[in-house]
């Protein structure tokens, strides 16, 4: 009551409790107004919130390090993603197990190290690992992949350029549930595309995979793995380009589009300072991300 008290003196519309808790959502510093009972990814990847977090859970084909207790939530697709790709790793390769770290937290927001993880649809995924007798280590920290293929921590261990090779592959030709980013130190890269130059693959998914991978110097011991924003969320997920040619955008870019409308006159109207009433620039204009940041692309 106070609020709209204040409002109405002011000369503006009062904002109900649910605008006002719409508001906060859309700029990560709130929770959505109830609406389903999905998982919802709010912004962006560096401002944003997670509302209703799906938990990743360990099966046999995916173990959880212990120190991502409790920032192992994700939205339901990027959850499930990760499940279907370990499945099929083991599927191929008897014996993978994936090792995955951080996704979001289960409100989502900020946590360090990292600068972006606030929404639900960032995972920092394991490389997968072999010892001198060729069998799969799992180890409880990432290690480190020097340029020859070793572990920085124990030079017996080194990369599984097979195994996870699959993944690369298994990420990338995901259509349910669409990869954007593949965040990855470029000689890790290098040595992945000549695992599957080795294997005779299409030129055409050598350079899928060439556009899917985003080269990061730091991501030296994990795959940092975002997803598109899930097409029920936008527009309230912000999402930014690039929108690569094999992945179907089209319902999103109609959500989108439809946020970009101007809104009625009696939705934008704001009072000038000599009591003419005119329709908000901000509002009309509002659309998807702009100017994004390279803070909000990586993290640590």
């Amino acid at each position: 009551a106070s609020r709209a008290y204040r409002s109405a003196r002011r000369g503006r519309r009062p904002v109900s409790a649910h605008a006002a808790s719409w508001r906060r959502a859309r700029r990560g510093g709130g929770d959505l107004p109830e609406a389903g009972v999905g998982a919802i990814s709010i912004g962006r990847p560096g401002r944003g919130r997670l509302v209703r977090g799906v938990a990743l859970e360990p099966s046999e084909h995916l173990a959880v390090k212990s120190s991502s207790h409790g920032q192992h939530f994700g939205t339901a697709e990027l959850v499930s993603l990760l499940g279907r790709v370990a499945a099929r790793v083991a599927e191929r390769s008897p014996g993978a197990r994936l090792h995955v770290g951080d996704l979001s937290r289960e409100g989502g927001g900020r946590f360090g190290p990292h600068r972006s993880h606030r929404s639900g649809r960032d995972a920092d995924v394991g490389l997968y690992l072999v010892g001198a007798d060729g069998q799969p280590v799992m180890t409880e920290r990432f290690y480190d992949i020097r340029r020859d293929g070793t572990a920085t921590q124990d030079p017996t261990v080194r990369l599984d350029e097979g195994r996870t090779w699959e993944l690369l592959e298994a990420l990338v030709a995901a259509t349910e549930t669409p990869v954007q980013f593949i965040f990855l130190a470029p000689h890790l890269e290098e040595r992945l595309l000549a695992e599957g130059r080795r294997r005779g693959v299409s030129e055409e998914l050598l350079a899928r995979i060439d556009a899917g991978v985003d080269a990061e110097r730091r991501h030296t011991n994990h795959m940092h793995v975002r997803i598109y924003c899930p097409v029920d969320d936008v527009p309230r997920c912000d999402e930014e380009p690039p929108y690569h040619p094999w992945v179907d955008r089209s319902q999103a870019a109609v959500a989108r589009a439809a946020e970009r409308r101007p809104r009625p006159a009696s939705h934008g109207r704001r009072r000038g300072a000599r009591g003419v009433v005119r329709v908000s620039s901000a509002r009309a204009s509002r659309g998807g991300p702009s100017g994004a940041s390279p803070h909000s692309r990586s993290s640590p």
